[in-house]
């Protein structure tokens, strides 16, 4: 149960456990409260249904009995929803009709918002467990008393590590973006919006371009504020060497073209676009915020700088480009990591768990 399958990496998640779900037996429906989302089609391509209540924006009680009916003909032994909305649309009646949900909760919300945190009470306290994707967002979770202390748990994000053994024509692809071949490139995939902080990626590189003056910036993904970072990259000089590749249905292909990823965010839960940089062996440049300093021991599997600090962060790119050595040693350290603790086989088996155990408290 989501607000929508909109393309992003909490989206991307849901993509992934669905089609898990399946090969492990799971008879699968993906609910939506809001929107379809421009996913929706790859959800119904694995033969799963996709539903919608089709809520109008603001609060509208009346979607509850939308979501009631949405459940009646679904027949879950288990609702998993994923963001505050979702579990406040389809707690409320899945607790009236005695299915368990287990939640996932993606990013932080609580702290200095008391309607959120209201609202995060009256919805957390109907799931049977309050699973976070990082131990920095358990904590807000907790000291905000959005669930019962004994509800709440973390479960990291994985990745499908299949896709990455894939061959890909990179030769073909850089051509493609106009990007020469040999130039190195710095590249993020994400949203393009105010949190991800593109902007200072942008100011950045253009500082970055002094030293390394063929190096291009490629920056996959789109958003609203796709517009601003395009003007923005005009007003800096960088028509010729920043490159937007819009939203495109296989990140991992445009990953391959990347010398260094650069997360450049205010805001972090467990971002997926880092894990698959990591999938691809690409090295990780990332604002330390949120969850990110817990995956990330900086000089060991990626390089963390403070956010906003627009010196640390080209310091750390220059880092990465000029220090072959100790780039390679960073990248084989990610893999090992993203394939010892972030598989997706690895998620979907720890979250059929958790299914097993509330469907099994609910039959006692």
């Amino acid at each position: 149960m989501v607000l929508s399958m909109e393309i992003g990496g909490l989206e991307r998640v849901v993509l992934d456990l669905a089609r898990e779900g399946q090969r492990l037996g799971q008879r699968v429906t993906v609910a939506c409260v809001e929107k379809r989302g421009r996913l929706a089609p790859d959800v119904e391509g694995l033969g799963i249904a996709v539903v919608c209540a089709d809520k109008p924006a603001g609060l509208r009680p009346a979607t509850l009995l939308t979501m009631a009916r949405l459940l009646r003909a679904a027949r879950p032994d288990v609702i998993h929803s994923h963001q505050l909305g979702a579990l406040l649309y389809g707690g409320l009646p899945a607790r009236a009709m005695g299915i368990p949900v287990v939640h996932t909760e993606h990013g932080k919300h609580y702290a200095g918002r008391r309607r959120n945190r209201w609202l995060g009470r009256a919805a957390g306290w109907q799931a049977a467990r309050f699973l976070c994707v990082s131990q920095d967002i358990a904590d807000e979770v907790r000291v905000n008393r959005v669930a019962p202390a004994s509800r709440i748990g973390v479960v990291a994000n994985g990745v499908d590590l299949a896709k990455f053994a894939v061959a890909v024509d990179t030769a073909s692809l850089r051509a493609t973006l106009g990007i020469p071949a040999g130039a190195p490139v710095i590249g993020t995939v994400g949203r393009l919006n105010e949190i991800k902080r593109q902007d200072l990626l942008l100011q950045g590189f253009a500082r970055l371009r002094a030293q390394w003056p063929d190096s291009h910036l490629l920056l996959v993904g789109d958003g609203p504020v796709a517009g601003d970072l395009e003007r923005l990259r005009d007003e800096l000089g960088l028509t010729e060497s920043v490159h937007f590749a819009g939203y495109q249905p296989h990140p991992e292909e445009y990953l391959r073209l990347m010398d260094v990823f650069a997360l450049t965010s205010r805001s972090e839960g467990m971002p997926v676009s880092v894990l698959e940089a990591w999938a691809a062996r690409v090295p990780v440049v990332a604002s330390r915020v949120g969850g990110l300093g817990e995956m990330i021991e900086s000089g060991r599997n990626g390089l963390l700088f403070p956010f906003g600090d627009e010196a640390a962060l080209v310091a750390a790119l220059t880092h990465c480009l000029g220090e072959r050595a100790d780039t390679e040693r960073m990248r084989t350290a990610a893999r090992g990591e993203v394939e010892a603790r972030y598989s997706l086989e690895a998620m979907a088996r720890t979250y059929q768990r958790e299914y097993e155990n509330v469907i099994g408290r609910r039959n006692v």
